[in-house]
C-alpha cells in the first residue's frame, strides 16, 4: 500500500503550491515519496521478467520528479500536484519508447489511470509503427481484441490527436486504416481514488500492466531498429 497520506498530501499541495508550504511539509512528501518508490519497484520487479527489454530499471529512475519544469509555461506553480511513473524499454525513461505507466492526480478523476504503449513516437518510430500495422494486420487485430485487453481497454487504443484521414502513403480506403490514423499507441485503464488506498493497488497494477504487454512488444518488434 501506499502512504496514507499520499492523497492529502497531494490536495494540500494543489491548495499550497508554495515553496514555503513544501519546504514545511518536507517531512510528508519524504514518507510518501519513499511508499512510492517501493510501489515503483514492485511494480518494475515484477514486470521484468515478462518483459525482458525492460532491463533493469530502478525505481528512482523511472518515478517523475515532483518539482515542475516553468521555464516555458505561463502556470508558474513550482510543484506537480500529481504522483507518476514510467517503465520505459531499455530501462532509461525518456519519451518515445513504449513501457509502462500510471498516474495519480487527486485534482482531476480522468488523470487516475494506468497504461502502457508509446506516447509521443519520434516520426521514423510513428512510420515504423505504421508499417508494421500494415504489413501484419492480422497481428494487431489479435492484439486489441483479446479478451484480456478489452476488458481493461473497453474504448481500445487512447484517440488522442487521432488524424482525420489516412497518413500519407497509405490508400485511403484499406479496411484497417483507422489503425494507421493514431499518433500515440496508448493504453489508458482509468482507476477510481479509492483504489490509491486499497491493498489491491499492486496487484491491480501489474493485471493491468500485464494486458498492455502485447501492444508494447508489438511496438517494440516495429521499432526494433531504433531502440
Amino acid at each position: 500500500m501506499l502512504h496514507p497520506d499520499t492523497i492529502p498530501f497531494l490536495q494540500d499541495l494543489m491548495e499550497n503550491n508554495n515553496r514555503d508550504w513544501f519546504q514545511e511539509n518536507k517531512t510528508r512528501w519524504e514518507a510518501v515519496k519513499a511508499t512510492f518508490l517501493e510501489f515503483t519497484q514492485t511494480c518494475i520487479d515484477a514486470m521484468v521478467p515478462l518483459d525482458p527489454s525492460l532491463g533493469m530499471p530502478q525505481a528512482n529512475r523511472c518515478m517523475y520528479r515532483i518539482y515542475r519544469d516553468v521555464r516555458f509555461s505561463n502556470d508558474k506553480s513550482p510543484y506537480k500536484s500529481h504522483l507518476s511513473f514510467f517503465i520505459p524499454t531499455g530501462g532509461v525513461k525518456r519519451t518515445g519508447v513504449p513501457g509502462y505507466y500510471i498516474q495519480f492526480d487527486p485534482a482531476d478523476k480522468g488523470n487516475c489511470f494506468i497504461g502502457g504503449g508509446i506516447f509521443m513516437p519520434e516520426p521514423d518510430a510513428l512510420a515504423a509503427i505504421r508499417q508494421e500495422i500494415y504489413y501484419n494486420p492480422e497481428e494487431f487485430h489479435a492484439i486489441v481484441e483479446d479478451n484480456e485487453f478489452k476488458k481493461w481497454f473497453p474504448t481500445g487504443l487512447w484517440d488522442f490527436q487521432k488524424l482525420k484521414t489516412a497518413p500519407k502513403g497509405y490508400p485511403k480506403d484499406w479496411a484497417d486504416i483507422d489503425f494507421l490514423r493514431h499518433k500515440h499507441y496508448c493504453t489508458m485503464h482509468a482507476i477510481d481514488m479509492d483504489l490509491i488506498n486499497s491493498k489491491n493497488l499492486i496487484d491491480y497494477t501489474i493485471e493491468c500492466f500485464r494486458a498492455s504487454l502485447p501492444l508494447n512488444q508489438f511496438i517494440q518488434k516495429a521499432m526494433y531498429e531504433l531502440l
